[in-house]
């Protein structure tokens, strides 16, 4: 449409024609429906500026040059990016869904799908520029300026700028009156986008699940269709760090539409004095239930400690602080409306009445994002759905955390705007870490490790085989990770007795066996960290002749299970008897694998291969060994493991490196 045939609005306004030829460039790059043809635009605005302030554009472009009785056959809405799905999708359907032709006026492209479906294309406005302001100017105020009083015009805060331009007054009249104001401002700050909801979070699984349900049930108890009695009111979520677990919290509070309130338990501790420390701790509590219904992250749990730990000189202040902490979510139990989430990297560092009935009784873990997630979690953050080459960097971006990617795409955008362009997958690419390639002898030993690990696994028949792999590369800016791992599941409940606790040693120590076997000698990575299998095995046995009564001496040592309870030189006989355990259910791993060494190899060429062997596959590998002869059906029949367990506990691998600087 010429802009000659719009409305008097539009040519009687600055601000409204400036607007307007934004608006008509970015139309005519979609040819079809800037002819008049059908369709559905999705127009979204410069960051910072208002959906509501292109209304007229959309009047003067759709209902101008058609006759009134066909007004009903176009329509347009404005959407904010403080609206809530409910209210964009309703404002859609209302004005826009049942149209012929139709825009959408939006300040964010994350929209619900119903509304990203149906679009026919994404088109963002640009901001004015010089040549938008030099006509407006002529058009409008019959006043002709230069190129360089319209850049020296649009670097003024725009509604100052606005409100200077008028007839009968020079470009360098205004330009000095806009100068001389001694404190301007700068352009109204940039609308700040509301908190991410729930729904729209990926990588998230079962934390994702229960908040959902809990937006359910508040919405059920707000209506007083459920008691609050019945409400989840207590969650404690693990992970890693940068897997998200405040923006999971904030993301909850905004899908259930309640206040939300955020607590650091290393804040608290921060005043120093523990009346301090209780003070502050007991006005978080008084706030979040002031503001009810509402959510309050206690970031940090495990800063708060385990009772069963504490010793020495600052043991009762460290008590009065998590009994004081016991009884706020005492209180808080009994006052509707008050949701308490835990945040935590160390869940088994918190005590154990903070996770009872009517406290945080509920444990969910959060994993690191799948390569899927990963795709969905950079397409949110980029703002396009249709990224193009975003596929190439699911494998890419492995073992990288939602933080991780949040900081990839921030540096990449940056890039992009250093060299005043739009980002591109390229960027992305830039900035991706150095990775290491688990290749060649490396990746040979590791398949052995992890084959040795599944092997001895399956023959003791120590719960239900998951699946085992070996991962492609490792990033060297992690000091200990795992390059491998064989997953088995346990049962919630089980008996524990000296058989079980030996099963498990050999386990740990069947990665190290492998090795031996097939490598003659085993790495380092099987006993560095504490988290290595021979520190794992070695724990084990500690815990059988210290705790559990089933060494030479039949008493209780000490609070935990660790050396630094005992120490070589107040305990020699102890590390002999550790060391006697470790010994003998060496000798066990490195005879199984070595009665079941041709399905060892068959897993181990698999591995290097393929990279992931699952329950159905290693079957098929032991059924062609046995086919083959080199191994006796008798020997592979151990191998048929135990079906129905819950929970999971995985081996980590040689695998687990450490990068010495």
């Amino acid at each position: 449409m010429p802009i000659g045939t719009t409305n008097e609005k539009i040519n009687s306004s600055i601000n409204h024609y400036t607007l307007y030829r934004t608006f008509e460039r970015a139309l005519a790059g979609y040819r079809a429906f800037h002819l008049g043809g059908p369709g559905i635009v999705v127009l979204v605005t410069p960051r910072g500026k208002p959906a509501s302030d292109y209304k007229a554009c959309a009047v003067a472009y759709l209902y101008q040059r058609i006759e009134r009785d066909n007004w009903d056959h176009v329509g347009y809405a404005c959407i904010s990016v403080k609206d809530k799905p409910e209210r964009m999708k309703s404002e859609f359907d209302d004005k826009c869904s049942t149209r012929e032709r139709a825009i959408v006026i939006s300040e964010t492209r994350n929209l619900p799908p119903v509304i990203s479906v149906t679009a026919d294309t994404f088109i963002d406005l640009e901001s004015i520029n010089e040549d938008d302001l030099r006509e407006a100017c002529a058009k409008v105020l019959k006043l002709n300026i230069t190129a360089k009083q319209a850049s020296r015009l649009l670097a003024f805060p725009r509604d100052l700028m606005l409100a200077a331009l008028r007839r009968n007054s020079s470009a360098a009249d205004t330009i000095r009156r806009l100068s001389s104001v001694s404190s301007v401002e700068p352009e109204g700050k940039p609308i700040e986008e509301s908190p991410p909801r729930l729904e729209n979070l990926h990588g998230y699984g079962a934390a994702k699940e229960w908040g959902l349900q809990l937006a359910k049930d508040l919405k059920s108890w707000q209506a007083g269709k459920l008691k609050w009695s019945d409400v989840d009111r207590g969650l404690l979520l693990s992970g890693p760090p940068g897997v998200g677990k405040t923006i999971f919290a904030r993301a909850l509070a905004e899908t259930c539409g309640v206040n939300f309130v955020a607590a650091s338990v290393v804040q608290w501790q921060a005043k120093g004095h523990l009346g301090d420390l209780l003070k502050a701790m007991r006005a978080e509590f008084a706030s979040a239930i002031d503001k009810a219904p509402s959510i309050l992250l206690l970031d940090e749990l495990d800063s708060i400690g385990d009772r069963n730990t504490f010793t020495g000189e600052y043991a009762s202040y460290s008590i009065q602080v998590v009994n004081a902490l016991l009884e706020a979510l005492d209180g808080s139990a009994n006052r509707d409306g008050l949701v308490v989430i835990g945040a935590t990297n160390f869940p088994e560092k918190i005590d154990a009445a903070i996770r009872r009935s009517g406290r945080l009784d509920r444990h969910v873990k959060i994993g690191m994002p799948s390569s899927a997630d990963r795709i969905v979690i950079l397409a949110q953050m980029l703002e396009d759905p249709d990224f193009p080459g975003l596929g190439l960097l699911g494998p890419q971006t492995g073992g990288m955390s939602g933080a991780d990617l949040a900081r990839m795409v921030r540096d990449a955008k940056k890039r992009a705007r250093r060299e005043d362009r739009d980002v591109t997958v390229a960027d992305l690419i830039s900035q991706l870490p150095p990775v290491i390639r688990i290749e060649g002898e490396y990746r040979h030993a590791v398949a052995v490790h992890e084959a040795g690990h599944t092997v001895v696994g399956k023959a003791l028949g120590l719960g239900h085989f998951v699946g085992v792999a070996v991962v492609h590369q490792i990033d060297p800016r992690i000091e200990i990770q795992s390059a491998g791992g064989a997953s088995f599941e346990f049962p919630t409940v089980h008996i524990r007795n000296e058989q079980r606790y030996r099963d498990e040693i050999c386990l740990r120590l069947a990665g190290i066996a492998a090795e031996r076997l097939i490598l003659g000698s085993h790495s380092d990575g099987c006993g560095i960290g504490p988290t290595s299998d021979l520190a794992i095995a070695t724990d084990l046995a500690l815990q059988m002749e210290t705790k559990a009564g089933m060494g030479a001496r039949l008493y209780h040592f000490g609070k935990s299970a660790g050396w630094e309870d005992f120490g070589a030189q107040s305990a020699p006989w102890l590390m002999d008897r550790v060391e006697g355990i470790l010994r003998e259910e060496m000798a066990r791993a490195e005879g199984i694998v070595a009665a079941h060494r041709p399905l060892l190899m068959a897993l181990t060429r698999e591995l290097e291969e393929i990279g992931a062997v699952l329950p159905k596959r290693l079957d098929e590998l032991r059924n062609e060994v046995v086919s083959s002869g080199t191994i006796s059906a008798n020997n592979a029949n151990p191998l048929s493991g135990k079906e129905g367990l819950e929970t999971r506990a995985s081996t980590r691998a040689p695998a687990e490196k450490e990068v010495r600087r």
